[in-house]
């Protein structure tokens, strides 16, 4: 082992340092940058799996293998993805959840809607507060290009940015699409999309496609077993009951469902940005491209099915195998290119298969419970809860009312505490008082400090719920309904890895943790991109940061 120096970006002599080998840089310089997000792809899941990888999970497992944190409270795909190339926490990022009650308009509001346009693909990054790699990349070098596909339009539209040259996400019925208020939505920019769906919906109306293998590892037949997770019964097997053995055919009203939540759904997003690559000859100019790829089908069938079962072992290999493809078919265009793979959050199994500790919570209920206290301890003749998320709590008070809010929020907190599901509950007065110190490791951030990096006083609730560690939230009694998820403040959602690999790389187990909001400061090195002072530092993979 030697030491190796890892730099503050955007802070010149500020030096920290870490345990780790010496990364021997590539051969040529990388014109194409890949960075990849597996949704719902945590640690704990990717080391449970990593003997058994032979595709491209291996080869990314024998670079630069870090671990890592979204160091970050709120764990959930549109908070996770807006550090991954920003460099910043959802408290700068302004990206506290997935979606957010808004006061001035007492509505809820999705992180990547746009305000005054409710058509369903009326998406962008106007919520998105900071600047991204790829509007560094297009402000430092403007033939560069920045492109970024996605099974889910929050997860592209958070690593895309506020520049990208086109963004593209899944959507029902359609295929590939996107927004004008994502990017450029001229007909050169649509046409790739266009093509590459034309040419999929026709293969699938000429064969009734069959989104779970026929054969399967005899590691994911060993986990076929039923399970009754809340009120739903799940067969466990593969394919799954719900999912025909014979297929589905793409007018079929189940066909989207089924789809998204399948190990096919991945292959075809890789499938896409590889057309992508060819298409428009990325790695293959003066300047380095970015290519982001976010890839959702893990996510999917963890909350679908938990991450403990027949269905997740499946999903696992199919993406390696797939990855795999994608790698072989860069080398083969003979590009250099560098890429770093890691995850917007991590999750938990259904706590039915996992066992005690692990819990599950009907917050529905309590929620309803508290409100209900609420009401007959002040003489409310309303509910004073408002918005969907039980981890922030919002309180919205009558006029009349509003003189006794103190009053409130302290029975609301005095009441929570008295819950055993409830690990903590703190006051978003408690929390905007937090100052996170600067370098402080991710595994070392206490409770307060990770409320306080996905803090943000508009947005965030009025009272911050942390649930008991291994509690997965709501009672599923339909299929879609939430199996197993994440969002918590504990490891086993903040931890995922950070893969770094390039032709030649080393392989090297790093020693000393790292965070999601390094990669974006990194990566800017790697291209020669100059990045704006952010959370994140760059992390010497050798090849260059400066100082």
């Amino acid at each position: 082992m030697s030491w190796v120096r890892v730099c503050l970006a955007g802070v010149g002599a500020a030096l920290l340092w870490a345990t780790t080998a010496a990364a021997a840089p590539p051969s040529s310089p990388s014109k194409l940058v890949v960075a990849i997000s597996v949704d719902q792809f945590g640690l704990a899941l990717f080391e449970r799996y990593r003997p058994t990888y032979t595709g491209g999970l291996k080869r990314l497992g024998d670079g630069l293998a870090f671990t890592g944190y979204q160091s970050h409270a709120a764990t959930e795909t549109c908070p996770g993805h807006s550090t991954i190339l920003t460099g910043e926490h959802p408290s700068h990022t302004g990206i506290v959840a997935n979606s957010w009650y808004e006061r001035a308009t007492g509505s809820t509001v999705y992180c990547v809607s746009v305000d005054g346009d409710a058509a369903p693909n009326a998406r962008g990054p106007a919520k998105l507060r900071v600047s991204t790699l790829g509007d560094w990349l297009k402000r430092t070098r403007p033939g560069a290009r920045s492109i970024a596909v996605s099974g889910k339009d929050r997860a592209a539209i958070m690593m895309a940015g506020h520049h990208p040259d086109a963004v593209y996400w899944w959507a029902d019925r359609t295929g590939f699409t996107t927004s004008h208020y994502a990017g450029p939505a001229t007909p050169a920019v649509l046409a790739p999309a266009q093509q590459f769906d034309k040419a999929r919906f026709a293969a699938w109306r000429a064969s009734t496609p069959k989104f779970w293998p026929k054969d399967i590892p005899a590691r994911c037949a060993a986990l076929q077993a039923p399970h009754k997770f809340g009120a739903l019964p799940l067969s466990g097997e593969i394919p799954p009951a719900t999912a025909p053995a014979g297929g589905l055919d793409p007018r079929d009203s189940h066909f989207d469902d089924e789809f998204r939540a399948s190990p096919a759904f991945d292959p075809m997003t890789l499938d896409f940005a590889a057309d992508l690559t060819n298409r428009l000859k990325l790695g293959r100019g003066r300047n380095t491209d970015l290519l982001a790829i976010s890839l959702s089908a893990t996510d999917l069938i963890g909350h679908r099915y938990g991450n403990g079962g027949a269905e997740m072992c499946v999903q696992i290999a199919s993406l390696d195998a797939a990855l795999g493809r994608f790698f072989d078919g860069l080398d083969r265009q003979g590009l250099a290119y560098t890429v770093v793979l890691t995850a917007d959050h991590g999750g938990s199994d259904a706590p039915e298969r996992a066992g005690p500790p692990a819990s599950r919570l009907d917050t529905s209920a309590m929620l309803s419970a508290l409100s209900s206290h609420l009401r007959k301890t002040f003489e409310l003749s309303y509910d004073p809860l408002v918005g969907d998320d039980p981890r922030q709590l919002i309180l919205s008070l009558a006029p009349l009312d509003q003189q006794r809010r103190a009053a409130i929020i302290e029975a609301a907190m005095a009441w929570l505490k008295t819950r055993p599901e409830v690990t903590a509950a703190f006051t978003s007065d408690e929390i905007a008082r937090v100052i996170v110190p600067k370098g402080k490791p991710a595994p070392d951030l206490t409770l307060t400090e990770r409320f306080a990096e996905s803090f943000d006083r508009e947005r965030s609730g009025d009272i911050l719920v942390a649930y008991a560690e291994g509690a997965t939230l709501g009672v599923p009694r339909s299929l879609g309904d939430t199996v197993a998820g994440h969002g918590s403040p504990w490891d086993y959602d903040r931890r995922v890895p950070i893969l770094f690999w390039w032709s030649g790389v080393a392989p090297v187990a790093e020693t000393t943790p790292i965070e999601t909001v390094d990669i974006a400061p990194t990566l800017a090195a790697v291209m020669g991109v100059s990045a704006p002072p952010v959370d994140g530092r760059c992390i010497e993979i050798g090849q260059g940061c400066r100082r």
